[in-house]
């Protein structure tokens, strides 16, 4: 019985730094990132403006998709950046994630509307296949394929540290 209880003694902090260390030596530089590369699922859902509607096959070449709200407070902080980024002829597509459309279409007449397009999500369906916890959330996309994705507000901080290293290296928004 001592025997067992050195050796628990002995093992609990041996288990604890190899764990510490694992998770402070991640070279995960921000927890909101993720770098899975995966392609855009189908959709079949209406643009925000009209009932038309959109398909991921109208989605083509590099961009941005923005997971936005009118009642997110954190929407509203990185809307900003989201309109230099429309300054820069960055691609935006939007995905307004479970909102009433009039709500929507009134906080981008308050604040500037920095899409391309715009699909309305009421049920969050396309947003909970794309992986999405809340918003805002960003996806780099590639020719078809997610190759980052960030939870949070993008700023630009963000924007160089896990976006621009991908645009660089894989030559998109020329």
């Amino acid at each position: 019985m001592k025997i067992l209880l050195k050796i628990t003694v002995l093992l609990i902090p041996i288990i604890f730094i190899f764990m510490f260390f694992f998770l402070l030596t991640e070279k995960k530089p921000y927890p909101g990132a993720d770098y899975k590369e995966f392609p855009i699922p189908n959709f079949n859902l209406e643009s925000l403006y009209e009932s038309e509607p959109l398909t991921n096959v109208d989605l083509r070449g590099d961009y941005i998709i923005n997971i936005w709200a009118s009642w997110c407070i954190t929407c509203r902080i990185e809307h900003p950046y989201l309109m230099n980024l429309k300054n820069k002829r960055i691609p935006i597509i939007g995905i307004n994630y479970k909102d009433e459309r009039y709500d929507a279409i009134e906080w981008l007449g308050r604040y500037g509307d920095p899409y391309d397009k715009i699909i309305y999500d009421f049920k969050g369906l396309l947003a909970l296949d794309l992986g999405v916890t809340g918003a805002p959330e960003t996806f780099l996309v590639h020719d078809g394929v997610i190759v980052a994705h960030y939870q949070g507000e993008i700023n630009n901080s963000i924007w160089s540290d896990v976006f621009d290293p991908i645009i660089k290296e894989k030559e998109m928004f020329k």
